[in-house]
This record gives C-alpha cells, structure tokens and sequence, in this order.
C-alpha cells in the first residue's frame, strides 16, 4: 500500500468514528443510507495530511448519488457545505 492510500485508510476510519460520535449515519443530503461514501469540501488530492483529510467541518457524508451531484460542481458543492456546516 503506497503512503496516499495509507493515509487515505486512516484519514476515513477516524472519520468514520466522528460521523458515528455525531450520530451523522444517512446521507446529509436525502437521509439514505444505502452506499454512503465521505465527501470532502476540497478534492482530496490537494490534502496531504491525515489531520485534513479527517477533518469533519470539511467532509460530509453522502450516497453516491448525492456525492456525484457535487463532486464536479462547485456551486452545489458551496451551498451544500454551507447549509450543512455553516
């Protein structure tokens, strides 16, 4: 395993305990909880750090759906983040 996936496995088990600590368990967007997946505010290749990429203020949790919806559009991106994080 290369040193990014490492941290990337580290960064998502310490997430996973924040969500669960935080009763965050569907989808913040449309409360599914069929293939949820971590959504970070920035792209995850431009975080180097476990602290950054565990960081809950900048991750949500979404199903691929809702994920896919913000992933390649910034403005839906924003506005999700600010209505969920503030």
């Amino acid at each position: 395993m290369n040193n990014r996936m490492a941290i990337n496995k580290k960064a998502n088990a310490i997430l996973k305990q924040k969500f669960l600590g935080a009763g965050i368990t569907r989808c913040e967007r449309c409360g599914t909880d069929s293939f949820l997946s971590f959504a970070h505010k920035l792209k995850r290749r431009y975080m180097n750090t476990v602290e950054e990429l565990s960081d809950i203020n900048t991750a949500l949790l979404l199903c691929i759906p809702c994920h896919n919806l913000i992933e390649y559009n910034k403005e839906q991106c924003e506005l999700l983040f600010k209505t969920l994080r503030g």
